[in-house]
């Protein structure tokens, strides 16, 4: 086996995935676990449980702690590139906390972690291992050469900006938080204190809600594709506003194409007219970005902080 490893931590609001990565991380993880996050015990027993789920990962790889090169770290919010602090987000025990300097407490001795947002953390991954290589095969456009733009639509709705093999920060760390952009003027109100929020008309409770009825949004696509109008009325409704709001980003960045992640992209009725759709509203007439469903793993998001570790 390789002397040095890469782990992996995409820690979400319900679920922590870790996972084992030989150095060059390209060749996916050789090992991973998963553990519920449990949030509402606080910070402090994140990080024991986190640590110790570390430690187990390693022993029963028979890998000794000292081989362990790296840890990337995908956190649910906006992660100061140069601190390393969680600025805001959803996740409220994360935010203001030196989460590498704190994590780092419970080892035999520190080692380098380097944190980002999740969603772009899943975005990264789309643009060099998944959907950026489908893109390169396609149109002969390297992956150095490469804009993409990866958006999760799930509970929530984030998102990454990539630019020539890159994450685009921004100063502080919000260069990707897309899904606070206001999508409908004056709207729902979101948890961030604003109104309008793209996130709350493209989450997928926003899709079940728009039902007026408790469904799952699996179910509301079932029913869709049967042939129910009222469900067809939702998804078309939901539809115009995910346009919308890719036109919007196509406006600002001209992108090379969207990847789309999280429970809802999964469904193939969504995709019916995205691209028409999208095409038809852009301002450039050469501006036709490709809209991809995710092509990595659902364990996109570990990949992506694994590879925040590279060069």
């Amino acid at each position: 086996m390789a002397d040095q490893y890469i782990l992996g931590l995409d820690i979400g609001g319900t679920k922590i995935e870790a996972a084992l990565f030989t150095a060059d991380v390209t060749t996916g993880p050789i090992s991973s676990k998963r553990i519920a996050t449990e949030r509402e015990r606080g910070y402090q027993n994140v990080l024991e449980r986190l640590s110790q789920l570390i430690i187990e990962l390693l022993a029963e790889n028979s890998i000794a702690w000292p081989s362990l090169k790296a840890i990337g770290v995908g956190l649910p919010g906006t992660v100061d590139p140069q601190k390393q602090v969680m600025l805001n987000g959803n996740s409220q025990i994360f935010i203001g906390k030196s989460f590498a300097k704190d994590l780092n407490q419970y080892f035999e001795s520190p080692v380098e972690i380097l944190c980002n947002n999740d969603a772009s953390c899943f975005a990264l991954a789309e643009a060099k291992l998944g959907a950026g290589l489908k893109y390169r095969e396609q149109f002969g456009i390297p992956l150095s050469q490469q804009i993409s733009i990866g958006i999760i639509l799930g509970t929530g709705c984030g998102g990454g900006i990539i630019s020539n093999g890159k994450i685009l920060n921004g100063q502080n760390g919000g260069g990707g938080e897309i899904g606070h952009s206001t999508l409908i003027s004056n709207g729902h109100s979101c948890y961030c204190g604003r109104k309008g929020c793209a996130e709350q008309y493209l989450c997928g409770p926003a899709l079940e809600r728009s039902y007026g009825e408790k469904i799952a949004a699996r179910e509301l696509f079932e029913r869709a594709g049967a042939g129910e109008q009222k469900a067809i009325d939702c998804l078309q409704s939901y539809q115009k506003n995910l346009i919308e709001f890719l036109t919007n980003l196509t406006s600002i960045f001209d992108p090379h194409f969207f990847v789309l992640g999280g429970g809802l992209s999964k469904q193939a009725l969504l995709y019916q007219s995205l691209e028409k759709g999208l095409h038809a509203q852009t301002f450039v007439p050469q501006s036709n970005p490709v809209v991809y469903q995710h092509k990595v793993s659902d364990s996109a998001g570990v990949i992506g902080a694994a590879l925040l570790t590279l060069p």
